[in-house]
C-alpha cells in the first residue's frame, strides 16, 4: 500500500508541476518529459514491489544485487537478493519472474 501512496503521490506532483500552455510545441515537449519519468518510476516502483513480494517467500539471502534493464520508458534500476544454490548463487526472482538476462 505504500509502494501505491508513493505513486499516487508522484502523479499528482506531475499534474501540478505542468508548465502553462503558452506555447504548444514548449508545453507538449515538456509534458512528454514529464509523463516519461513518471512512467519510468512508475514502472520501477511496481516491479520492485514485486520483486519484494517474491523475495519474501525466500529464506536465507546471500547479498543484494542490483541490475538495470532498458526500457522503452529509460533505464530501469532493479535491487534483487541472490542466494546460495546447490548449483552456485542464483538470484531466484530473476527465473521467477522471467526478468531477461540482458540489459
Amino acid at each position: 500500500m505504500n509502494n501505491l501512496q508513493s505513486i499516487l503521490s508522484h502523479i499528482s506532483d506531475t499534474i501540478n508541476s505542468l508548465p502553462e500552455c503558452h506555447h504548444l510545441e514548449e508545453f507538449v515537449s515538456e509534458f512528454y518529459s514529464m509523463w516519461l519519468k513518471l512512467g519510468k518510476f512508475v514502472q520501477q516502483s511496481l516491479f520492485q514491489a514485486l520483486i519484494s513480494e517474491k523475495e519474501a517467500e525466500y529464506s536465507h539471502p546471500r547479498t543484494k544485487r542490483e541490475k538495470r534493464y532498458y526500457t522503452p520508458l529509460g533505464e530501469m534500476v532493479l535491487v534483487r537478493r541472490a542466494y546460495v544454490t546447490e548449483d552456485g548463487i542464483k538470484v531466484k526472482v530473476d527465473e521467477e519472474l522471467g526478468l531477461p538476462k540482458d540489459k
